[in-house]
């Protein structure tokens, strides 16, 4: 008998995790709604045609062997100029293409950590990272983003939890799962106070330009001045509609800060050879070519938005907060308790086929009852979610809370 590693045994992606009790309804003849996974293609959205373009003629004309370890130059030195625009002047060099978001930040924090170190990081909060620092033997501290406070981060917290194991700060900015931003201001005391205490911070910034209003401004801006040394994660996966062609990247913010780190995360890249050469081509007409059909999503996801809202808001027993980004709702259920939100969650996937995602796998507190929905569908497929959730709340006796807070 061949047995796993134990690393492997506390390595938990409830996004994904939770689809078995989906399939297995399926496999009964049921018909399952997704809404566990952020995907606009599963919903009918399409990438602009002129990225489509230049990587097919990259496919049939340019090279497409390895590439660089840290990337196509053209690709490099388009983020390095993205990120100069918007006031974070960055060299080519202090960039590195990664196949998604996702293994930037496995490469960033597999060459920080050692074990039983330690990274500060939102409730509820991205599940991927304390996926990996879970893989890698360190532990993940959560700093608690609250609904009444509309999720924003309490400084005076987290100073507390910093101790000598503490070696990074991850904001996630706008937030997944809550949709919530994180203020320019709020995003500068916390940018301080890593400098105060020589952390690493850790930007996710992949939905920052997919804001209903203003966006954020970028992490690796407001540290020009603060002098915090930032690596910030971004992809096309969400802003350009092609989450599988998996093309993300990380820049550097005073790389003459972390000269060793970037070292390491350079030779970790090396061992991987290279992210998928076709799709690199993909950066460059993402960055800098037309974006209207940028603005034009938005429109669409905000309609969206507006009527799940609203829904919610009718619901007795559910309320929320208005996302200000991207396109998950955190909904709160009154009166889970001790029976937690995964419970919640199946209940309503076997009542109503519709699959959403428990709040725990976020890290918040299993007790709370919050779920995650994503809300692309068309809204006829709203509607049909809507009215089932509805339904299921009706035969639910507990407590019934505020609505949603707009």
């Amino acid at each position: 008998m061949i047995i796993p590693s134990r690393r492997t045994a506390n390595y938990h992606y409830a996004i994904r995790n939770i689809v078995d009790a989906a399939e297995s309804l399926r496999r009964r003849g049921r018909e399952v709604i997704y809404l566990n996974i952020g995907d606009p293609q599963a919903f009918g959205f399409r990438p602009p045609d002129h990225i489509i373009d230049v990587v097919q003629s990259a496919l049939a004309h340019r090279f497409t062997g390895y590439a660089n370890s840290a990337g196509l130059k053209e690709a490099r030195e388009s983020v390095a100029a993205y990120s100069s625009a918007l006031g974070s002047p960055t060299l080519p060099e202090n960039v590195i293409i990664t196949s998604g978001a996702s293994e930037a930040a496995d490469l960033v924090l597999t060459a920080l950590v050692d074990r039983e170190d330690e990274v500060l990081m939102p409730a509820p909060g991205y599940p991927l990272y304390p996926a990996i620092l879970s893989k890698l033997g360190a532990r993940a501290l959560y700093y608690s983003l609250e609904k009444d406070t509309e999720w924003q981060p309490d400084i005076d917290e987290i100073r507390s939890l910093i101790g000598e194991r503490t070696r990074a700060l991850l904001l996630i900015n706008p937030n997944n799962p809550t949709g919530t931003i994180t203020r320019d201001e709020t995003t500068v005391r916390l940018l301080e106070l890593a400098a105060e205490h020589n952390l690493l911070v850790i930007a996710d910034e992949v939905y920052r330009e997919l804001c209903f209003s203003v966006p954020p401004t970028s992490a690796s801006v407001l540290a020009e001045t603060v002098g915090t040394p930032v690596i910030t994660l971004e992809s096309l996966s969400k802003t350009h509609l092609i989450p599988g062609w998996r093309v993300g990247w990380m820049r550097f913010t005073h790389a003459e800060n972390m000269r060793e780190l970037i070292s390491a995360i350079t030779k970790l890249a090396s061992g991987r050879l290279c992210s998928p050469t076709p799709s690199q081509y993909a950066v460059r007409p993402a960055l800098e070519g037309e974006r209207g059909f940028l603005k034009e999503f938005i429109q669409q996801i905000k309609q969206r938005r507006d009527f799940a809202v609203k829904r919610i808001a009718e619901i007795e027993g559910l309320s929320c907060v208005e996302p200000e980004a991207a396109f998950y709702l955190m909904v709160k259920a009154d009166g889970v308790g001790e029976s937690g939100d995964e419970a919640f969650v199946l209940d309503l996937l076997e009542a109503t086929g519709v699959l959403t995602v428990p709040g725990s796998g976020f890290g918040s507190d299993p007790r709370a009852g919050y779920f995650r929905i994503v809300y692309l569908p068309k809204e006829t497929t709203l509607a049909t979610v809507f009215n089932s959730i509805h339904r299921f709340m009706e035969g639910k006796s507990e407590h019934r809370s505020p609505k949603c807070e707009v």
